[in-house]
């Protein structure tokens, strides 16, 4: 009996202690962090995964911890993603978010020297509506679009934490 219960127990500690681990690790994967890379820079803040096994057209790619409510409920609060157009004219990149999005506000400003265009529209799909904000900027003949998804009912916590995240966002 007491040859059984002693590797029984050893199975046991070993199964709490690798459940405590894992559950460390992905806490802290929703931790704060300044994601930056050779091409640009942002801040990510708590609550928000940056997955790291993405697309590989995705420079960036994170999304909330929280999900939608009622119809929504299996889709991220919000989500932000990082593309890199290669010879790109910021015209060409502007038409495909008209193609996609109602444009309700575009604002230019320049940060370091560099110009950015801040554009934000809304859109509906199978029923549910998300708000759309672009941040974009050349470099070269290319162009960085940060896009960020939000949930129309998202919560104002997640909203003001996207805005962080595409007010923080500079290309190098």
């Amino acid at each position: 009996m007491l040859a059984i219960l002693i590797p029984g127990l050893i199975l046991v500690a070993l199964m709490v202690y690798a459940s405590t681990r894992i559950k460390r690790v992905a806490a802290e994967a929703f931790e704060a962090e300044t994601i930056e890379t050779d091409e640009f820079a942002v801040e990510k803040p708590d609550g928000f995964l940056n997955i790291l096994n993405r697309d590989p057209a995705l420079a960036l790619d994170a999304y909330s911890r929280e999900f939608g409510v009622d119809a929504a409920a299996d889709i991220r609060q919000a989500r932000v993603e990082v593309r890199h157009y290669r010879v790109c004219k910021m015209s060409e990149a502007v038409g495909l978010i008209k193609e996609r999005s109602t444009v309700k506000s575009d604002i230019s400003e320049v940060i370091n020297e560099r110009k950015y265009r801040l554009i934000e529209g809304e859109r509906i799909e199978k029923g549910i509506g998300f708000r759309d904000i672009y941040k974009l900027t050349e470099k070269g003949q290319d162009i960085f679009e940060m896009r960020a998804v939000v949930l129309e009912d998202a919560t104002e916590e997640i909203a003001q934490k996207v805005e962080a995240i595409v007010l923080s966002f500079v290309v190098k």
